[in-house]
Order: structure tokens, then C-alpha cells, then sequence
């Protein structure tokens, strides 16, 4: 074999590990992982996110429902207060999500022509603890709040 051969097929073999190399996609796979992994757990971490702070939400809205009904059977501001506030306790005992301690009431009249309150509630949304999630605590207000009109005596 003379010296022009042996260069010939030496270079004939790095042809062949070159194009093997080209049409190898075994490192691609990690490469797009690498690249999709983190923005795929982003967003299941905001969904996540999402669904505790609309179940507090949900939650703030039904207690409040059930306050300004309770408090109908009161026959002054202060008695329904009281009973307003003694149902809170009692939706808000599991604790889970809205705790009673970071909810705030208000009653009063609407000032309406009809004789109907507001039952108020707002509570600090930062006391669920998702002010540090990466991109949900921007578009999240910090307050949730949920009223209910009530008129006593019914109709």
C-alpha cells in the first residue's frame, strides 16, 4: 500500500465519522430537555399556584355568602356583626387555605332606596405564601376581597 492510499482511506474514515457524527441526535434529546424542562415545571408550578389562590378565592366568596346569611337573623348593626363574625369562625375552622385571623369584616348599609347591608370581607392574600413564586406573584393582587348585599326581612 503506498503512502497516497493509506491518506486516502485514512481520510475516507474521518468522512465517515464525520457524517456519522452529523446524523447522530442522541445528544439532541438532553439538549432540548435541557432547554424545555425548566419552562415545562414553570408552568405547572404557576398552574399549581393558580388553583390554591382561586380555591382561596372560592373559598372567601362562599364564607362570605354564608356571614350575610347569618347575619340576617340580626336586628342591629352590632348583633349582626356578632353573627357575622361567629360564621366566619365556624367556615373558616378547618383553616386550610384562608385562615379567620387574616380576614377582615365590614358591615354596612349599602345606602340604597331599599333597606339592604354589605356584608364585606377582604383577606391578605401574602399569608397563602405564593408571593415568591416566579412569575405569578406579578399578576396576583395582594388583597382578595368579596362582598354580599342582603336585605333583612327578606323580599
Amino acid at each position: 500500500m503506498t503512502k497516497v492510499q493509506a491518506v486516502r482511506r485514512a481520510q475516507t474514515a474521518q468522512l465517515k465519522r464525520l457524517k456519522s457524527i452529523k446524523s447522530d441526535e442522541d445528544g439532541a434529546v438532553v439538549i432540548e430537555f435541557v432547554f424545555l424542562a425548566p419552562l415545562f415545571l414553570l408552568l405547572m408550578l404557576n398552574i399549581i399556584t393558580g388553583g390554591i389562590y382561586i380555591g382561596a378565592y372560592h373559598t372567601l366568596q362562599h364564607v362570605t355568602a354564608e356571614a350575610a346569611r347569618a347575619s340576617l337573623a340580626g336586628s342591629s348593626d352590632s348583633e349582626r356583626l356578632i353573627l357575622a363574625q361567629q360564621s366566619i369562625n365556624t367556615g373558616l375552622s378547618n383553616g386550610y387555605l384562608v385562615k379567620a385571623q387574616a380576614v377582615k369584616l365590614q358591615i354596612g348599609s349599602t345606602g340604597q332606596s331599599q333597606p339592604t347591608y354589605r356584608v364585606a370581607l377582604s383577606f391578605d392574600a401574602n399569608t397563602l405564601g405564593l408571593s415568591n413564586v416566579p412569575g405569578f406573584a406579578i399578576v396576583a393582587p395582594a388583597t382578595l376581597t368579596a362582598s354580599y348585599d342582603v336585605r333583612p326581612g327578606g323580599m
